[in-house]
């Protein structure tokens, strides 16, 4: 018995959820209320209380949730491993983990990081990409070591890959993790071979002679 009511426990909770990040994304997150949620949701204020303490708690508990998940997928992420499928001309796999998380939580990251969501999400999520990424590349750079120059650095950085996801997120419907996978693969290997490019001899135009 104690199983089923765990469950439709869940569930309400979920459904909350859902509701939350729907009027979110409708009417920005300062025009939401425990009542309209309550109303969408098909449930009494009484039941959101039982869950969350008011939209606040349920905004926090949301972004907690993805934080988490997004830490544990950054987490197998190693710069010397990118580095090497770069070279090889291969999807890096670690980063299909990261592309999966973010569509099938599309929606609600979406509704947070827009303008009528959290401001403070998108602040949550680089403090990520600076606690991994960045600093698993200060073990390979040593410049990075520089407390003026990391700041720097880490703000252009996580600042790339977020508006990276933003922009996915604009245009995420039809798209699988394959897709997103190539789009990644293809900026990375340009930006290591940013060099290369830069200072190849142009193709002369025909038309130009």
């Amino acid at each position: 018995m104690g199983t089923v009511h765990e469950h439709m426990a869940q569930k309400t909770k979920h459904d909350i959820q859902k509701c939350f990040i729907d009027l979110v994304q409708e009417e920005g997150f300062q025009n939401v209320s425990v009542k309209k949620i309550a109303e969408r949701a098909g449930i009494n204020r009484g039941t959101f209380y039982l869950h969350y303490v008011d939209k606040f708690d349920c905004m926090e508990k949301i972004q907690v949730q993805l934080l988490d998940e997004l830490q544990e997928k950054m987490n197998n992420i190693a710069p010397s491993e990118i580095f090497i499928s770069i070279q090889q001309r291969k999807i890096y796999s670690p980063f299909l983990g990261i592309y999966e998380f973010i569509l099938d939580n599309a929606v609600a990251i979406r509704a947070i990081l827009g303008n009528q969501g959290d401001p403070s999400f998108s602040n949550k999520v680089k403090d990520i990409f600076r606690n991994t990424i960045v600093a698993r590349l200060a073990e390979y750079s040593p410049i990075l070591a520089d407390k003026e120059f990391n700041k720097y650095f880490s703000a252009f950085f996580t600042s790339a890959i977020l508006g990276l996801f933003q922009e996915w997120l604009e245009d995420y419907e039809g798209k699988t993790v394959q897709d997103l996978a190539e789009i990644h693969h293809q900026i990375l290997s340009m930006i290591s071979n940013i060099f290369n490019i830069v200072t190849r001899k142009p193709t002369l135009n025909p038309l130009s002679e």
